[in-house]
This record gives structure tokens, sequence and C-alpha cells, in this order.
């Protein structure tokens, strides 16, 4: 019986390649899906079958050895011992039949002096015995990948076990996620990557661990550094989110980011009228940075303050706070980003915010179409893997970092490296004091 590997990108070059070579009477063994890339989210998928073809029985007229030595290749598949008692056959489904086929083959071997039921049987008879032994073989085939569809099949060459060395190792990179803030399914992920990317030598050297752990942390992150860099007519920003996660401050931060680096051609839109002193909070910051702010109570209040502010390279909008419980509330908010308006929409959310609520609430607010998020207070946080978390499960690229309640100091344009140094540093102050 002849196994063989095959490899495709998809399902039907893979079987016409078991068919070129093994031929029409091949059976499929196995299949499943290989994902490459990094984690197996970075690549593309590919198919691997397992398949087999029953041998040719080799002629017995060629064969140099007597009839008492001669070990034939249906002798070799059912595992006939010559010189002792037959072994007990395992209990598979065609058990019986496997037993019968045994005491045929038995009787087979028996010299030439003695009587042989074989030796009586015409050319018909053996080609049935022939194709019962293929019935035999494939369903003995079947029964093994269904007692264990996970056994390396005898014949294939299959990687040796990692040692409870290499294991200890590993779980002492798994713990060191863990250690950051990383949730359990992340860390688990992670370490099986390393467990097939690093060797030995590598996993157990702690500076090898911590720079695979920064890479993959890196390669893993979403990033939109400088919304900005792209030349547009008016730029449109509109920040929504729960209630509490420092929207309006978060603003100013980016206005007084944009001032400093670029132009002063800025206008505030707030249609936060809900929270007491919300429009009082951003005139505030409107005088103090010379830009004008407009007030707006409805979808088509938006569109007149927007046409009063053409002349602005950057608009910057307010948004009331909404529980994510209120379905109600968000779908209203939908009504004022009419997708001819071009406006992006951020996703404001504080680390400090449980990972059951902040992940709901990222599921809430989708319906308006989110472009980026902004993380808050991640001063007030001593591990920070969810922002791991958030981009394995989301994929939602980060936009701005805030770390305090100054204006314009504590906020920062997201960058890869710098997110896994958060990540990386818990308990030990940020990396950028």
């Amino acid at each position: 019986m002849q196994v063989k590997v095959f490899e495709s990108s998809d399902m039907a070059s893979g079987l016409k390649m078991v068919k070129d070579e093994l031929g029409p009477d091949a059976l499929i063994l196995s299949t499943k899906t290989i994902r490459s890339g990094k984690l197996g989210l970075l690549g593309k998928n590919r198919f691997e079958i397992t398949a087999a073809v029953d041998s040719v029985w080799p002629d017995q007229t060629n064969s140099n050895m007597s009839p008492q030595n001669k070990i034939t290749e249906r002798d070799m598949l059912l595992g006939t011992d010559l010189d002792g008692p037959d072994e007990p056959l395992p209990t598979y489904n065609s058990a019986m039949q496997l037993n019968e086929l045994s005491k045929k083959s038995r009787q087979s071997r028996q010299p030439d002096n003695e009587p042989s039921i074989e030796s009586s049987v015409n050319q018909p008879d053996l080609q049935s015995e022939v194709d019962e032994l293929k019935g035999m073989i494939k369903n003995l085939g079947r029964e093994m990948l269904r007692i264990n569809n996970s056994r390396p099949i005898v014949g294939l060459d299959s990687e040796p076990e990692k040692s409870s060395t290499d294991d200890s190792y590993l779980q002492s990179l798994q713990q060191r996620l863990l250690d950051y803030g990383i949730s359990d399914d992340t860390a688990t992920t992670i370490s099986g990557f390393a467990k097939e990317s690093l060797t030995l030598d590598q996993v157990s050297d702690p500076f090898k661990q911590q720079e695979f752990i920064e890479d993959t942390l890196c390669e893993l992150m979403h990033v939109c550094p400088d919304i900005f860099k792209e030349k547009r007519r008016q730029h449109r920003v509109a920040l929504v989110g729960p209630t509490g996660v420092g929207k309006t401050t978060t603003l100013a931060k980016i206005a007084a980011s944009y001032l400093s680096k670029h132009s002063s051609s800025i206008g505030f839109i707030t249609i936060d009228t809900y929270r007491i002193a919300a429009v009082e909070q951003l005139k505030v910051y409107g005088d103090i940075m010379n830009i004008p702010v407009e007030v707006v109570l409805n979808p088509e209040q938006l569109e007149q303050a927007l046409l009063k502010l053409r002349d602005k390279d950057l608009v910057l909008i307010d948004t009331a706070g909404r529980s994510p419980q209120d379905s109600l509330c968000i779908e209203e908010l939908v009504t004022f980003f009419n997708p001819e308006l071009e406006i992006e929409k951020h996703l404001v959310l504080s680390a400090t915010t449980r990972e059951t609520e902040l992940f709901e609430a990222i599921q809430r607010f989708s319906i308006l179409g989110i472009d980026n998020a902004i993380i808050t207070k991640i001063d007030e946080c001593t591990s920070l893997g969810l922002l791991l978390d958030i981009q394995i499960r989301e994929k939602i690229p980060y936009s701005y970092i805030t770390n305090g309640q100054r204006v314009p100091e504590d906020i920062m344009e997201a960058d890869k490296n710098l997110l896994t140094q958060i990540i990386m540093s818990p308990g030990k102050g940020l990396p950028y004091e």
C-alpha cells in the first residue's frame, strides 16, 4: 500500500494531482486546511490531502524463496507471524472479515506436500479474493482515521515531540504574556506560534523570548499614525463612544496638535446637547485656541454648520456619549452621519473599561461605520494587554493614545513600536515619560 501527501492551493487541483499520480482507484485518507503566515493570520490557505493506493501483488513465479519461507505483501499488511501463532487482530468493524482473510493467507503458505485450498482456486476466484482484500484495506484505513484522525500514518515522516524541558520554557513564555494582561486565548495562540518558530536554544533564552514577543506584538498591531497625512479639500472627523471616556478633552487635544503641526484653519461642531455644560466646555477650548464653535440639534443643522465652516481645513465634531445598551440613541446618531458628508468616525474607548463592556461597545457602535479607534486613560492602568486583544478580535486601527488630562500634552499618534512597549511595560511607568 502506497501512501502519499499532496499539497495544493485548492481542493480541485489537489484531487487532480492525486488522480494523475496514484490513479483513479486512489483512496483519500484525510484532508485538512493549512494556514500559512504567522499565527495563521497573514497567509493564504493551502490544502493537504493524504491519499493511498494498493501496490501491485508480486509475481510468485519470479521469487526464489521456498513456499515455507515466502512472505507475501498480504502477510505484511495483516501482521501474520510466520514462526508462531497468529497475533490477535485489532477489533475494527471489519475484524471478522480480516480473520477469515488471515486463514486463507495461512493456507496459501502450506508446504507443497500438504493439501492447499488455493491450489484448487481458479483465476476468477483469485481475482475475487484480491478485490475483497482491497475492500478490507480501505475499510481498515477509514476505521483508523475514525479512531484517531490525528494519529500519524505509518510510513510518513512525523516531527518528534517537544521535550518536557521545551514545554516548560513555552509555559514560561506564555506566563509572561499573561503578566502583560494579554488574554488566555491570545497568549496560548502566541505560545503555540513560538513552539513552531523557535528552537530549544531560542525559547530557553530570556532575551530571545523577549525579542520574539516584541516582534510578534508589533506585527499584529494595526495603526493609522497620521490621519492628516492624506491631503483633502477638508478633513471631517467625529469622535463617538460611550459616556465618560473623554471625547471632548480628546477633541481639544487633536485640535491643539493640528495647530502646532499643520495650520490654524479649524472649526468645532458639537451635537452634545445632553450633557450639562458640554457646549460651554467646548466653547472654552474654542476661545483659547481661537476656533469657532457651531452647535447643532439635528442632521439638517449639521449640514448647515458644515456649510458655514466650508473654508476650514479641519472640522472636528463632538458627540454626546451613548450607552452601548441604548440602541435607540446609537441609531439616532447614525442619522447625523450621511455617507455623502464624508465624516471619519473615531471610536473613543477608555483603557479602564472592563473587557466584556469594551467589546460590547465596539459591537454596538460598529453600525456607525467606525474608521479608527482612540484609546484614552492608559495612565490609569497597570497592564494594557487589552490593546493587543482588541487588534486580534476586531482589527480596528488605532489613531491616537491619550495618557492624561493635560491639553495638548497628553496625546500621542499611534505607533506600532510604542504600543508594543506600552504593553510590555506593565506597572513600570510609560516608556515615554
